[in-house]
């Protein structure tokens, strides 16, 4: 594991800064971000999205089952700070296309100078959940202890997507952090009921319409081999 120093030079270089010490007094607050979190650039992502809104992850050897009357928003939610092989070692994916990407993604990541933070949730079929940010505390990062908070915001998905408003999907972020840490006591995420920015609408494309309008692949067709 990276020692502190290197951790912070790391979380600078990240993050876009010159230094972590001394400087606080010189930093704005922003309404997006808590006042001591530090955004992250240098990230990486990973999302995918399985209509038939079962757990694509979760503690454990399995994954909970979702009864047809049981909607079991909680059962569908996860958030995991992964600083280590082991902390993957003890999570369950989904055999499913989409659970296999996160699940590929995040073997990935070199603990000895990265860690990871992985979000699932549930979202109407209609609607996508698009990332917006990532940040990491980083006066908590310093005693080897990763606090990061992720920014999401829904919007509609495009009008050529056929879909059915009642339906319930499940969507999952990994995202992987050029920072390193020895373990991690808390996370967070926002979540915003609107996307409102620079960026255009997504222009259907007939060629790439499996991407399910917010570039997660969808996986519709059971159990993947």
């Amino acid at each position: 594991m990276v020692d502190v120093p290197r951790r912070r030079a790391l979380l600078a270089a990240a993050s876009g800064i010159a230094a972590l010490a001394g400087c606080a007094g010189s930093e704005t607050a922003s309404n997006s971000y808590p006042s001591s979190n530090r955004p992250i650039d240098g990230y990486e992502l990973e999302k995918a999205r399985d209509e038939r809104g079962g757990a694509l992850v979760a503690s454990g050897d399995e994954l909970p089952s979702l009864s047809a009357d049981e909607r079991a928003f909680q059962r569908r939610s996860t958030r995991r700070v992964l600083v280590a092989d082991e902390d993957l070692d003890e999570l369950a994916f989904a055999g499913t296309r989409a659970g296999e990407r996160l699940r590929t993604f995040l073997a990935a990541t070199d603990f000895e100078s990265s860690s990871a933070y992985l979000l699932a949730m549930p979202v109407r079929a209609c609607r996508e959940v698009r990332f917006r940010s990532v940040s990491v505390e980083p006066d908590e990062l310093a005693n080897d202890d990763l606090h990061p908070h992720a920014d999401f915001c829904q919007a509609y998905r495009p009008a050529d997507v056929d879909c059915d408003a009642d339906e319930t999907h499940t969507v999952g972020f990994a995202i992987r952090l050029p920072v390193a840490a020895e373990r991690s006591t808390g996370s967070g995420s926002g979540m915003s009921g609107s996307c409102r920015g620079p960026e255009p609408p997504a222009v259907f494309n007939a060629s790439v319409s499996g991407t399910g309008g917010d570039g997660a692949s969808p996986d519709t067709d059971g159990d993947d081999a």
